[in-house]
């Protein structure tokens, strides 16, 4: 019968690298004006319209609930007229 040889594969070890920091890309207090930051404006002011629409519609819905009160409460205090 004949065996079967077994095989060892050695475990590579990764390479030793020491710390390095690297150089930085660009100074951290720059202001520079990219299509990220476009796409941030647009988004800002979707939501800010977004927010005014729904105040609006708010004070509008409040308004109609005010004459619907004041209405009520004139019919309430009105006497009935006598024929």
């Amino acid at each position: 019968m004949p065996t079967k040889a077994s095989r060892k594969t050695a475990k590579k070890t990764p390479a030793h690298r020491s710390f390095i920091r690297s150089r930085d890309t660009q100074p951290f207090f720059v202001v520079r004006v990219t299509r990220q930051t476009l796409y941030w404006l647009i988004l800002c002011g979707v939501v800010l319209l977004l927010g005014i629409w729904v105040l609006t519609l708010s004070i509008r819905i409040q308004n109609i609930y005010d004459q619907i009160d004041a209405n009520e409460s004139l019919i309430i205090t009105t006497p009935p007229h006598k024929k």
